[in-house]
């Protein structure tokens, strides 16, 4: 299955993606960050963050992916112990010098190439490979034959930006930052002086790209071997996210994503698929009066939206309730199984317990990544259990599965 991976600039875009179906999520603390200037995570809302996604099977991908100066060794060295140790999953990096300090200091994490060290080619893949990497981050400029090709060649993972915004140069090979005012793209400080105004002849916005959108094309990419679908935007605010990730979802469970609403949370005149299938005629694009006065309505929508956990998992229950013994749930998720031990029923003066009032209570599970499946109960005449005590037996459960999901996860 094609992995939907979210951009997460900032705690609250962690929310969003984790809320409308992400996969996996990356992010960036506050130095080595190719989006410097996004908000970012302390080590402390990053240890929080791994935890959370890996809670719900999500998985996270720290991003060290700037170029690094000599006397910068040791404080990364320092940094990816610390991921290593909050529980990341893998490190996205473009320094190849990093990448042998990570891999000599941290063996455990993945390797993921960034989309700057711009592997173009089947061979490029195949040296990332021989180098410790586990998976490249495509570039944008590739077709979809150039992609298959890599796909079918190399034993590597590969990784293809399917939303968000295209850069008017190769890769992680663009200087013009840095030229102009001194502001590196590939020390996170891109101030994008490829959005103002250059003018060739008749034409102005000569090198503003539209946005790329491959969200209709995701079941190509999937059978084309790519592993992973993601989306640019570390810089955008969640509600992005949210629209981006929920429409991929919709996408891959074989629905029509609505093109309509991505185009107005944030556009650029559009959207283009540019390099993928040959489409240069139709590349051009600026952020117009039309595209911002569609904005507020389609944020006010999506906030609310992104507010509800997504249902990532069927938990069934068996819950016994017998005389003189504590009562027990044993809750089953996959191939996981919890036992919870709850208080002991005593018996009823009014009402005795019934099945239903066990199976409503349990059931309850909203505000959770979890839906109730198939509940049975094994319940003694003439007892009852508070509705507290029901409570409880289903919050411990829930905590209990979703600390093995986390187990399972890492």
């Amino acid at each position: 299955m094609l992995e939907i991976l979210a951009p997460c600039g900032s705690p609250e875009s962690l929310d969003a993606a984790l809320n409308t179906g992400a996969d996996a999520v990356y992010l960036g603390l506050r130095s080595f960050s190719a989006r410097k200037n996004a908000a970012n995570f302390t080590q402390e809302e990053f240890s929080a963050a791994v935890d959370k996604a890996h809670r719900q099977g999500v998985k996270v991908y720290a991003a060290i992916n700037t170029l690094m100066f000599d006397d910068e060794f040791s404080e990364l060295e320092n940094t990816v112990r610390f991921i290593d140790e909050a529980g990341a999953d893998a490190v996205i990096v473009q320094d190849m010098g990093a990448a042998q300090l990570i891999k000599r200091t941290v063996p455990r994490l993945h390797l993921h190439a960034s989309t700057q060290m711009t592997v173009t080619s089947a061979s490029g893949a195949e040296f990332a490979r021989r180098q410790g990497f586990t998976r490249v981050v495509l570039p944008r400029e590739l077709s979809l034959e150039e992609i298959r090709n890599i796909t079918s060649k190399v034993d590597i993972e590969t990784e293809v930006f399917v939303h968000g915004a295209l850069c008017v140069c190769l890769s992680g090979q663009c200087l013009l930052s840095a030229f102009l005012g001194g502001r590196s793209g590939n020390r996170g400080l891109c101030a994008q002086p490829c959005r103002l105004n250059y003018k060739c002849a008749d034409r102005e916005n000569v090198l503003s790209l539209k946005d790329l959108s491959l969200i209709d094309k995701l079941k190509e990419l999937e059978q084309a071997g790519v592993t992973s679908a993601k989306i640019e935007g570390r810089m955008k605010r969640p509600e992005y996210v949210a629209a981006a990730v929920s429409q991929c979802r919709a996408a891959l469970d074989g629905k029509k994503a609505d093109m309509e609403l991505l185009r107005s949370v944030f556009s650029r005149s559009g959207f283009t698929s540019a390099y993928y299938d040959g489409t240069f005629n139709d590349m051009q694009g600026v952020r117009s009066k039309e595209d911002t006065e569609e904005t507020p309505e389609a944020l006010k929508k999506l906030r609310e939206f992104y507010r509800t956990p997504y249902k990532r998992f069927t938990l069934d229950m068996h819950i016994e309730i017998k005389q003189g013994t504590p009562s027990k749930c044993i809750f089953t998720c996959d191939d996981m199984t919890a036992i919870v031990i709850g208080e002991t029923p005593v018996p009823a003066i009014n009402r005795p317990l019934t099945q239903s009032d066990v199976t409503e209570r349990m059931g309850k599970l909203g505000g959770t990544v979890f839906t109730a499946g198939k509940i049975t109960c094994v319940i003694d005449p003439d007892l009852t259990l508070s509705a507290s005590a029901l409570n409880q037996l289903r919050r411990d459960g829930v905590e209990k599965i979703s600390l093995l999901i986390a187990e399972k996860t890492k």
